[in-house]
């Protein structure tokens, strides 16, 4: 063999190389289509603590890793290892270390006596290519995946190959040539991989059969020993011929042997023993009964002929593809079925006989449909297909699966008859039934359903038919070691039981890794779309198994709009870029769900916090320690909750996770992150910004922040610093009242805007009292916004003038009435659901100036209008107060209310209600803008009635005053109105109070007034504003 770099050491891995093994995955990004994930020596511990690995190889130079290769047991199929993932670091490429590993897991996989090892790659990997078929491997042609087999090792150990290996080399005399495109010799539907060797006059060559993994044919300077047939793709029960063929090239006879017998699928029978002087042939019959169709991801039944040649043994193979003479698939276009109306069912009907035929289909009747026709009768081409609509009525929902009688007429008149089974569910409302098809075990509830996949034990939950869909569960595995043995292991048992509100299906296995272990899954549909899932496990064996845990894992492809809990934050992944579970840093998950509003709808997932759950590359695992379990022992996992659109908010699916009665409403945070220490940058503060990344790859790239335009700060943070964050100080004394604080973060790949939003106090707040008409008002002034209200006239405000421009109408200081209302005072008012103007004006108001700190310690001046009701029935007792607060010289009204005395009344389900009126010189100056819109985009007041929904962003403007009204509804808000008919210009907003507060306080609301365009982005950060 050529020779490999002399420094270079294949070692086993130990966690004392976790560290070199992380930075050789961090310096190999490049080499991973420029991924920018950075992996720590914690992480590498973790994921091969969790691994199925057989082994781990390392390649090292002297203290560098410079290359990985692990090695496990193939899921997909039995008889094969696997290598699961293979590394060299970019600065050893060219030192042949590839090979070095690929032959040292090969020679691995030949000393354990495995006959094959596989591995995936990609198609545009054209360096590796050519290394993995030089080293054996073929590539298969299939359009789903790019899999790779190595057949090598069963040469290896075939006793009839021995003499062969002995002179020939199987790696360096190979002359098989090397193409980067799949392989492949195609004969009568049967695909041949074939390796060739020569070296001084001595030749070798060898064919392995694809779908039976197996020896075909072997040719050597001495003999010719092939299995050949007809036809790879064969009717099932139709007699098939089958021949071993041996030629003798020596001047000696040749002591020949052949042994082989079939089993319940295959039938046939082999049993020749001669002497050959130059060639012979043997013919067999193989019949094929009914069975299973024949999946790509593994071994197809298959006839196995053992040969003796002058004593020395192989084993033929020849895999087929056996079919009926006419498959037939049923499928139901819809959803939902309905009961007593006529819908169809398509059968699409393919011919596999080697020549055209007349196939009729026969229906049965059966009680859940009624069919108008029974009887489907077409001509189809040789291989050809053809799709036949059959009219029914749906009696009764559930699995629809009738024996049809299917008859092909071949073109001399002969008629094969055969049977087959249909498979079509009728989903309806509250409906729920189990059913098994080909492929599938499925249960279904109303529009939801489960099905698990046969040929692998992949559960996907959905609520519609799509064959694609990008959320799946992977079967559990039981270690530790972990092991992926219930991939291919076939359930001990299937069920179903029908609940009185969810189906519930039931998947037995037992443990051949650890014995005497039975799993069952447990999975649990409930109509609404919730899934639960959990694994009961029991001891059968007669000894204690120690240390025993489940792992269970998540794959989701295109998580778009997401939120995780992340560092005691919920962050939000825009739908810009899709997220995968590996760009999660594992240990910074801080809660037990997240959530995506992916569509078609809506996705969460939560597990107990008693479980360990992270990302795990492209998975997500969630592991349950089970811990001892003596003889006799049953335990369970805690269970997965996976929710199908059931929750359409991630804040009430949050409140599910964490089992809390209400949901809390918080700002999330981007996944790159431009944070202030505050909202407020008082005079002389100690006020910063941080620039972070919630995905796991360090900031690189330059940064460039401006405020109002005005460029602040500007740096060069590169991955060299190995940064995820980057702090800096920022001076108050730049800002103006109302700020937008912009960042710009440039990499070589993307551009992301970053905007913020500043609130800088300065000046004072005045406050000063005086009699109008008799009533007694009060009006407090920022620099820039004077509020007054009047109590006894009305308990709310009746004033914004800001700049010298008034923005609200008002009748003071007279009560009158206006189109629907009566009284009508206009102003702004929160108040009680269910509490008029005239009960109001009943009870007892007064206000005073009020001085309230927020959370983050910031002085908010403003009124505080005090309401305490006696009179009216329903809310006697209780005594509110309405705040209206500024900070100095800020262009921002801020409003809450606070219930001071509940009078003994549970407030936690009430709703409170704020509405202003507003209007200019005229109420026609007035206009509600709407941002974003794809149909109107402005709606000017006092020309006829339109309700309006108000959506963050929008904003209401005035001829008489040159800035915009922004008005950015609390959290729990039920969504903004704006109003307007001939009269007035009504803003409502119908809210309810904060949860964990009892009822008692509600979350602030925000008018802003600025003459700039202020997107929703940039205004909902005032919610983090809190009293």
């Amino acid at each position: 063999m050529t020779k490999i770099k002399e420094t270079i050491q294949i070692v086993q891995y130990h966690d004392g190389l976790a560290k070199g093994i992380a930075k050789m995955w961090n310096l190999s990004r490049d080499s991973w289509g420029g991924d920018t994930r950075v992996m720590t020596e914690e992480q590498v511990k973790k994921k091969e603590a969790n691994s199925d690995n057989i082994e781990l190889y390392l390649a090292m130079d002297g203290e560098e890793i410079a290359g990985y290769c692990g090695l496990s047991e193939y899921k997909e199929d039995t008889g094969s290892l696997y290598i699961p993932l293979l590394n060299v670091r970019p600065d050893y490429h060219g030192e042949k270390i590839g090979k070095k590993l690929v032959l040292k897991a090969l020679e691995k996989t030949i000393e354990m006596g495995w006959p094959r090892l596989d591995l995936y790659t990609w198609p545009g990997n054209t360096k590796a290519v050519p290394l993995y078929k030089k080293c054996g491997f073929f590539w298969e042609d299939r359009d789903d995946v790019t899999h790779l087999m190595n057949f090598i090792p069963q040469l290896i150990n075939t006793p009839l190959l021995k003499p062969v290996f002995a002179e020939l080399d199987w790696y360096d005399s190979s002359v098989r040539p090397i193409e980067v495109k799949p392989d492949g010799m195609k004969e009568n539907g049967f695909t041949y991989y074939e390796y060739s060797w020569k070296n001084d006059g001595k030749f070798a060559r060898v064919q392995v059969e694809r779908t039976s993994r197996g020896i075909s044919l072997i040719e050597t300077d001495e003999f010719l020993l092939q299995i050949q047939m007809a036809d790879h793709e064969i009717i099932e029960q139709v007699k098939q011929e089958f021949q071993i063929k041996f030629v003798n090239k020596t001047a000696s006879p040749v002591s020949f042997k052949a042994a082989g017998s079939g089993n319940e699928r295959v039938e046939y029978k082999v049993e020749k023993v001669l002497m050959v002087n130059d060639e012979t042939i043997i013919s067999e019959i193989v019949t094929v009964n009914p069975g299973e169709e024949p999946s790509a991801w593994k071994t197809h039944p298959h006839v196995s002929v053992n040969v003796w040649i002058n004593g020395q043994e192989c084993e033929l193979k020849l895999g087929v593809f056996p079919v009926q003479p006419s498959k037939i698939e049923a499928s139901y276009s819809g959803n939902l079925s309905f009961l007593n109306k006529v819908t169809s069912i398509d059968l699409e009907v393919k011919n596999n006989l080697k020549e055209d035929a007349e196939i009729t289909i026969r229906i049965p009747e059966a009680e859940q449909v009624s069919l108008n026709n029974k009887e489907f009768s077409m001509n189809i081409p040789a291989g050809g297909r053809n799709t036949v609509s059959v009219p029914l009525t749906v009696k009764k929902h559930g699995f629809y699966q009738p024996v049809v009688e299917i008859s092909a007429i071949k073109q001399d008149g002969f008629e094969l008859k055969f049977e087959q089974e249909l498979s079509v569910a009728f989903k309806g409302l509250g409906e729920k039934f189990g059913g098994e098809t080909k492929d599938f075990w499925h249960i279904f509830n109303g529009l939801c359903q489960v099905k698990i996949r046969k040929r692998d034990l992949l559960m996907i939950a959905a609520k519609n038919n799509r064959k694609k869909q990008y959320l799946a569960f992977f079967p559990p595995k039981l270690g530790r070691p972990y092991s992926n043995e219930f991939t291919k292991k076939k359930p001990e048992s299937v069920s179903w039981e029908v609940e009185d509100s969810s189906i519930l299906l039931k998947i037995v296995q037992d443990s051949e890794e650890m014995q005497g272990l039975r799993l069952t899954q447990m999975v649990e549909l409930y109509g609404d779309g919730i899934v639960q899932k959990w694994v009961e496990i029991e001891n059968q064996s007669k000894e204690p198994h120690h240390d025993v845990a489940i792992s269970s894992s998540i794959y989701h492809e295109q998580l778009e709009r997401t939120y995780f809990p992340i560092d005691g934050q919920v962050i939000y992944f825009s739908e810009n870029r899709f997220l995968e579970f590996g760009d999660i840093k594992p240990s910074s998950v801080t809660e037990n769900w997240y959530f995506t509003e992916s569509k078609p709808e809506p996705i969460g997932i939560s597990w107990s916090t008693k479980t360990k759950a992270e990302p795990d590359g492209w998975q997500f695992s969630i592991e349950d320690e089970i811990g001892t379990l003596e003889p006799g022992d049953k335990s369970a996992t805690e269970q997965i909750t996976i929710s199908i659109g059931a929750f359409k908010q991630w804040e009430d699916f949050r409140a599910f996770a964490l089992e809390s009665s209400s949901a809390e409403k918080m700002v999330t945070a981007s996944e790159l992150a431009f944070e202030l220490n505050g909202v407020v940058a008082g005079p002389g503060s100690d006020f910063s910004a941080v620039l972070k990344t919630h995905r796991t790859s360090y900031l690189d790239g330059s940064l460039h922040v401006s405020v109002n335009e005005k460029e602040l700060y500007k740096t060069v943070i590169t991955t060299e610093e190995e940064k995820t964050s980057h702090s800096f100080g920022l001076d108050p004394k730049q800002f103006e009242p109302l700020s937008i604080l912009e960042g710009k973060f440039t990499t070589a790949a993307m551009t992301t805007r970053l905007v913020e939003l500043v609130l800088s106090p300065s000046g004072g707040v005045s406050y000063c009292s005086s009699t109008v008409a008799e009533f007694s008002t009060h009006e407090v002034t920022n620099g820039c916004i004077t509020i007054k209200t009047a109590p006894n006239f009305y308990p709310g405000i009746f004033s914004v003038n800001v700049n010298g421009s008034e923005w609200l109408d008002t009748s003071f200081p007279e009560i009158t009435a206006k189109s629907w209302w009566n009284p009508w005072a206009g102003g702004m008012k929160t108040v009680p659901s269910g509490l008029t103007a005239f009960s109001l004006m009943k009870e007892k108001n007064t206000a005073y100036h009020v001085e309230k700190l927020d959370l983050q310690g910031n002085t908010w001046s403003g009124l505080a209008v005090s309401t305490e009701i006696n009179e009216h029935a329903q809310w006697k007792g209780v005594h509110y107060v309405q705040y209206y607060l500024m900070l100095p010289g800020v262009p921002l009204l801020v409003s809450f209310t606070e219930v001071k005395d509940n009078g003994g009344k549970n407030l936690s389900q009430e709703s409170w209600n704020t509405d202003f009126f507003v209007s200019g010189t005229h109420l026609t100056d007035v206009s509600v803008n709407m941002t974003e819109s794809q149909y109107t985009s402005k709606y000017r007041a006092g020309i006829e009635e339109l309700p309006v929904a108000l959506k963050t962003g929008s904003f209401i403007s005035s001829e008489s005053a040159s800035e915009r009204l922004y008005f950015v509804s609390d959290f729990y808000s039920d969504g903004p109105l704006a109003y307007t008919n001939k009269h007035a210009q009504q803003i409502m907003n119908p809210h309810s109070a904060m949860p964990g507060k009892n009822g008692m306080q509600t979350a602030p609301s925000f008018l802003v007034f600025d003459e700039r365009a202020l997107s929703a982005r940039l205004l909902e950060k005032l919610r983090r504003i809190k009293f």
